[in-house]
């Protein structure tokens, strides 16, 4: 990898074409066998997708929050599905598209004690990170990172990161 990102931007620019899926898509309207739709989504969803781009030597810490937030998320009333991908190659960028009911089920998934604990650690774990939502439009098709990326893009605010430059 070369020199650490300094902004959000960069971050965001860097090099996926190594992404891997760490965890399938999962959930209730995912069939195990063949990893598809075992019918269609309702006419309306909500999508969220996130990412972040941790910093080397929190691993440990790292697993501990993330473990906590899945054992959580696969519980969660409203969770229709969800993936989960990694890329080593862009400063390790761990990505996440979960389809939710609506947003009171992402509400209540967002303000979990699991999750607001990882929260309030991002900042000293992370050299950045960004997430988002939108409401569904296809009901045979699942979203893709790519379009999440997009997504992101498109709300991403101009100026400095929210976090702290890398030093």
């Amino acid at each position: 990898m070369s020199k650490i990102p300094t902004s959000l931007h960069e971050f965001a620019a860097g090099d996926e074409s190594d992404l891997q899926i760490v965890v399938p898509w999962t959930g209730p309207v995912i069939d195990p066998e063949t990893g598809g739709l075992r019918e269609p989504l309702p006419e309306s969803y909500l999508v969220a997708t996130s990412v972040g781009w941790p910093k080397p030597g929190h691993e440990e810490i790292g697993a501990q929050l993330n473990a906590a937030i899945l054992e959580d998320l696969w519980k969660r009333d409203g969770l229709l599905a969800a993936t989960l991908a990694i890329s080593p190659k862009s400063w390790n960028a761990a990505r996440n598209l979960v389809l939710w009911r609506d947003k009171e089920a992402l509400d209540a998934f967002l303000f979990s004690e699991a999750h607001l604990t990882a929260a309030r650690r991002t900042k000293g774990l992370m050299y950045d990170w960004e997430g988002t939502h939108w409401i569904g439009t296809s009901t045979t098709q699942l979203p893709t990172f790519a379009e999440a990326r997009a997504r992101l893009d498109a709300v991403r605010p101009p100026g400095p990161s929210l976090f702290h430059s890398p030093d």
